[in-house]
């Protein structure tokens, strides 16, 4: 009988073991799940700042050759490829809606 009572006690203990690590797992994981959207917010606004800075790029690269080409057919060009670009741009925009 004692050794029934004692094996009962430890199943209990065992049982309470695992329901607070069961706690502490969904602590953990409610955690993980705050930080992965955290992070994901971080990542989209970095891509964002990124996308911005090669726009610069781009633009202050065209005012370089622009400032330094004679050869305005050069100029033209570039110029007509990125009024193509926002031509594309302004379609898929505009098919969306």
């Amino acid at each position: 009988m004692e050794r029934l009572k004692s094996l009962v006690e430890s199943i209990e203990k065992k049982i309470g073991d695992l329901i607070l690590y069961k706690r502490n797992s969904e602590i953990t994981i409610r955690n993980l799940q705050e930080d992965k959207l955290r992070l994901s917010s971080e990542v989209k606004k970095s891509q964002e700042q990124i996308n911005e800075l090669k726009e610069q790029i781009k633009i202050l690269k065209l005012g370089q050759v622009v400032n330094s080409s004679s050869d305005t057919t050069e100029v033209k060009l570039k110029i007509n490829n990125l009024v193509k670009k926002i031509d594309k741009c302004i379609g898929h925009i505009t098919s969306q809606q």
